[in-house]
C-alpha cells in the first residue's frame, strides 16, 4: 500500500474553498452542517433513503463559529472531489478535532471513480463545541490500488452537491 503525496491528491479537488496541502493529503473545510436527531428513525432499503425527522440545517453565528452542542451530526465537504481509478480515497478526521473532544464515525471509503462533496458524520460528546466555519475538519488521503480500476463507483450518492 502507497499513500499518495498531497500535492498529487490537490490535483483531484476543486478550488470551490481553501485547502491546505499536506506531505500526505489534503484538509478539506466543509459547507454545511446538519444536525440529526437522536429519536430519528432511518430507513435503507435498495435506493430508498429517509430519515424522519428531518435533519436540521445549522448556520455558522454572527461571530464566524458552529455552536454545536452533544449530538451527531452530517457535515458536507466544501470541495468537490474526484477519486482517480488508480486510487481509493479515505476521509479521516483532523487529529485536534479528535484531541479536543470530537469523534468522527469511522472513515468513510470513496472508491475509485467517486466524483462529489463527500460527507461524514461527527458526534459531539461534550456538552458544547465551536468550531470556527474556515477550520478544515478533515483530511483526505488516497492510497493507490493494486491495480487500475476498470469500473467507476456509480452507487447512490455519485454526482453528490450540496443540499443547500
Amino acid at each position: 500500500m502507497a499513500v499518495w503525496l498531497g500535492k498529487n491528491v490537490a490535483k483531484y479537488i476543486s478550488n470551490h474553498a481553501p485547502i491546505k496541502v499536506n506531505p500526505n493529503g489534503v484538509d478539506l473545510r466543509i459547507s454545511e452542517v446538519w444536525y440529526i436527531h437522536p429519536e430519528s428513525e432511518v430507513i435503507i432499503k435498495g435506493s430508498e433513503r429517509t430519515i424522519t425527522p428531518e435533519k436540521s440545517k445549522i448556520e455558522p453565528k454572527e461571530d464566524g463559529f458552529y455552536h454545536l452542542e452533544h449530538g451527531v451530526y452530517e457535515v458536507r465537504m466544501a470541495n468537490e472531489t474526484e477519486i482517480p481509478l488508480t486510487a481509493t480515497g479515505l476521509i479521516l478526521p483532523r487529529s485536534t478535532l479528535n484531541r479536543l473532544g470530537m469523534i468522527k464515525s469511522e472513515t468513510a471509503v470513496a472508491d475509485s471513480g467517486y466524483k462529489g462533496f463527500m460527507t461524514q458524520t461527527f458526534f459531539v460528546p461534550v456538552r458544547k463545541f465551536k468550531i470556527h466555519k474556515d477550520e478544515a475538519w478533515v483530511q483526505l488521503i488516497f492510497i493507490d490500488n493494486k491495480d487500475i480500476s476498470d469500473v467507476k463507483y456509480s452507487g447512490h450518492w455519485q454526482g453528490e452537491k450540496p443540499k443547500q
